[in-house]
């Protein structure tokens, strides 16, 4: 199922609005979560200790957990937004990289055929490499396997 460009882009500016709210909405958990913490701390440093009665523990436990729970729809909408921008974002490093990466493929693939060609054989021709012998009388290239030259008739 494919979709078209009007559909990616509706889905695209949902993913966008809905990464903005939530991290507006965590943004705002984690800063009350902290508040509390803060009161806690502040309790702490405010109570003498015969008027100690742990309630600061309980502010400080309540207010941490408030922030981290905070923190989970801040990190989903951080996500979504990103996702909504992904398409810039592939589009930069493709064109920050593509030339090393076509450079690197041609020399990957120029070895390779090297390697291969070296051998006796060929990427997707089949071909064997022929190695010639030069015949030490009159200097004609003949085949490997020949035992006599075919011009002058002389053992290789």
């Amino acid at each position: 199922m494919s979709m078209n460009d009007e559909e990616y882009q509706t889905m695209k500016e949902n993913a966008r609005r809905k990464g903005r709210t939530l991290i507006a909405i965590g943004s705002l958990v984690v800063i009350v979560g902290f508040a509390v913490m803060i009161w806690g701390i502040i309790d702490i440093v405010n109570l003498g200790l015969e008027d100690m009665d742990f309630s600061f523990m309980l502010k400080i436990i309540i207010g941490g957990a408030v922030a981290g729970i905070g923190a989970i729809p801040f990190g989903v909408g951080i996500y979504f937004y990103m996702a909504s921008k992904m398409e810039k974002i592939s589009k930069f490093y493709s064109r920050a990289t593509g030339g090393a990466m076509k450079y690197s493929t041609e020399q990957v693939t120029d070895g390779l055929a090297t390697g291969l060609k070296k051998h006796g054989m060929g990427i997707g021709t089949g071909e064997k490499e022929v190695i010639k012998v030069k015949c030490r009388n009159c200097g004609y290239l003949d085949t490997e396997d020949a035992e006599f030259c075919s011009k002058c008739g002389k053992a290789l």
